[in-house]
């Protein structure tokens, strides 16, 4: 399939989430990250939590609207499809700071 109503731009809604989770991760696992300081509330932290979801939400939802509006699907494809995604995305889970943190720490 190949897309592009949107002119690719939900991969960007990812890019997005990832930085953010990582940032989550950073202050809910250990505040000093690397030097830097968060002085960040609980409340904000879920809030930032709340969005990483939505985020990730939003950009199932615009890649399959992007790919019927592309007339690469169907409705009946998206309607199929969509509640399959959404079921499958992973929201965000403080019991996997750890892994993010390692994997971007990890990166090159």
């Amino acid at each position: 399939m190949s897309g592009g109503f949107f002119d690719y731009q939900d991969h960007r809604l990812d890019y997005m989430a990832e930085l953010l989770r990582f940032e989550i991760a950073k202050c809910r696992k250990n505040p000093e990250w690397m030097g830097h300081q968060s002085d960040y509330s609980d409340a904000f932290i879920a809030e930032m939590s709340k969005t990483y979801n939505q985020l990730r939400e939003l950009r199932i939802r615009l890649h399959r609207l992007d790919w019927v509006l592309s007339g690469d699907d169907g409705e009946d494809t998206y309607f199929q499809e969509l509640p399959v995604e959404l079921g499958e995305f992973e929201v965000d889970d403080p019991d996997k700071d750890d892994e993010w943190l390692a994997q971007r720490n990890n990166d090159p």
